[in-house]
């Protein structure tokens, strides 16, 4: 996980500033992921079979995405963002519960700090997406949907315990609903998104998928929707333009359209 993001570091430095095309690509359909979200479960009875190190470092990877998402939801009009900036944090807290089933506990939650040099680093890279335009945050949230699945899979594979295994699967299902709700802001703003990280196939699937259910809720939390992951676990609501300001419509990291 922390090897292959080292490499993932230098993503948006190419990624996105690489001209938009239009259409996507043809593929062959897959599997489509579920459109369920993490459950309110309490914490396993069970020890997980994951590493220390191993946790801590989802944990912060998915406050970097809350942390990212809050920063893109206090400076653009975007309802996607502070939906699943609530998501976020409880997928951290989902994490943090298997980590204390081992005596674990996280660093302290502090916005935009984190322990892991790594992850400090992406983040300080996303921010100036976000900072730069509206699709630039899209694009960020993007790319981090993509990774989490990438290393959420990585440490599924680690996992030989079914609590542990339960809990990183539903964290999958809830990213490609995440991935599929900025591809459909990107597209709502005329920007196509290229995947960066996952197979053409698969990304074609998931965000063809019809939206999933996150804001049709099950009763489980506040006012409905899944407790796990807030009111709109899939940022659904109608997919609205991104709001341009002056000299940066459109643009990308780095980059013009």
């Amino acid at each position: 996980m922390k090897t292959k993001l080292v490499v993932l570091l230098a993503l948006p430095l190419f990624a996105f500033g690489a001209q938009n095309r239009i259409g996507a690509p043809a593929a062959t359909p897959v599997p489509t992921p579920s459109a369920a979200c993490p459950s309110n479960a309490a914490t396993p009875a069970t020890p997980t079979t994951l590493a220390a190190s191993d946790l801590i470092f989802a944990i912060e990877e998915e406050r970097v995405a809350h942390d990212i998402y809050a920063a893109a939801a206090a400076r653009w009009n975007l309802r996607v963002f502070a939906n699943i900036a609530e998501s976020e944090s409880r997928h951290a807290a989902a994490l943090t519960a298997l980590a204390a089933t081992i005596g674990v506990q996280p660093p302290p939650a502090q916005a935009g700090v984190y322990a892991t040099a790594d992850l400090q680093a992406l983040h300080d890279q996303l921010l100036d997406l976000v900072n730069g335009s509206a699709t630039g945050a899209l694009r960020a949230g993007a790319l981090i949907e993509e990774t989490d699945i990438a290393d959420l899979r990585r440490l599924s594979a680690l996992a030989t315990d079914p609590a542990s295994q339960a809990v990183i699967a539903d964290l999958i299902a809830a990213s490609y609903n995440h991935l599929a709700a900025f591809v459909r802001n990107l597209k709502a703003a005329g920007v196509v998104y290229e995947p960066q990280i996952l197979a053409a196939e698969e990304f074609a699937a998931v965000t063809n998928a019809a939206p999933g259910r996150g804001g049709q809720g099950q009763g489980k939390g506040p006012g409905g929707g899944n407790a796990a992951c807030g009111a709109d676990c899939s940022g659904n609501g109608p997919a609205a333009p991104a709001p341009a300001t002056p000299g940066n419509v459109g643009r990308g990291y780095r980059g013009g359209r």
